[in-house]
């Protein structure tokens, strides 16, 4: 198959946990480019999370928030926050379990309790910090993202009565979980850009290592999943890798002819 574009998640996939870009990874996202091959980068992370990345990859086609957000070559092209009644119903089962909630928006993220251990244990890696959310903050904002930091068997409230927005997990022991718009993920924002590009689905190549990636993986040609993927994505995926830890984009890209 001709494929014409590679689809690139980051945290555990480009970038393993707690590291920095490989010069294996970096030099295989470039040979891709003198290749003609287009590369986009489609993560869970907002844009402010990704500024590095972007800087180091020279990336300019993205997917952010899972898919609510889209950019082609640095332009914004789709966007899809969450609606402020769904919003609203979140922060009442919130308070009534004190559940922290962090809200992302398109240009910043605030938290509404710095303090709770769940809340620090999820940005204790991270080189960015939250501030506290003023009171109206999810309503004065576009909210496209929220993280919810509770343990997974809280999680069930949310589900039964927030239909309209998808949870999951981090990893299988986090206690903080994506909170997306259920008809939203990363196959959506990838549809939106590969239409822009005029390439069809069967002509893409997609990596990725979580559960955020199930769909991408499932919409290409080629879903490639890491060798650290949830046994779940490996389970729907055409090919699996080596690790993020072992350069498994560049061994992949090298199995199928691409670099």
């Amino acid at each position: 198959m001709n494929y014409k574009v590679v689809i690139l998640d980051i945290d555990g996939t480009i970038l393993p946990h707690g590291k920095t870009l490989s010069h294996a990874t970096k030099d295989a996202i470039q040979r891709l480019k003198e290749n003609q091959t287009k590369v986009i980068i489609a993560t869970g992370r907002a844009p402010y999370f990704t500024e590095s990345i972007i800087q180091e990859t020279g990336v300019d086609s993205m997917v952010f928030f899972n898919g609510s957000f889209a950019f082609h070559e640095g332009k914004e092209i789709y966007k899809s926050s969450i609606d402020k009644q769904v919003l609203e119903r979140v922060h009442q089962i919130s308070n009534d379990f004190q559940h922290p909630l962090t809200y992302l928006g398109d240009s910043s993220f605030k938290v509404t309790h710095l303090d709770h251990p769940f809340v620090v244990e999820a940005y204790e890696h991270d080189p960015w910090k939250p501030e506290l959310a003023p009171p109206q903050y999810w309503k004065d904002q576009d909210i496209y993202q929220i993280f919810l930091h509770c343990d997974l068997e809280e999680e069930l409230s949310y589900q039964s009565k927030v239909p309209e927005l998808d949870f999951r997990r981090w990893s299988s022991g986090a206690r903080t979980c994506d909170v997306n718009l259920s008809n939203s993920n990363k196959a959506v924002g990838i549809s939106k850009l590969l239409e822009k590009l005029g390439i069809a689905p069967d002509e893409a190549v997609a990596f990725g290592d979580g559960l955020n990636d199930m769909e991408m993986l499932s919409l290409v040609g080629m879903g490639v999943a890491m060798g650290n993927a949830r046994d779940e994505l490996k389970a729907v995926a055409n090919m699996v890798t080596l690790s993020a830890e072992e350069d498994g984009v560049r061994y992949g890209l090298e199995r199928l002819g691409l670099i």
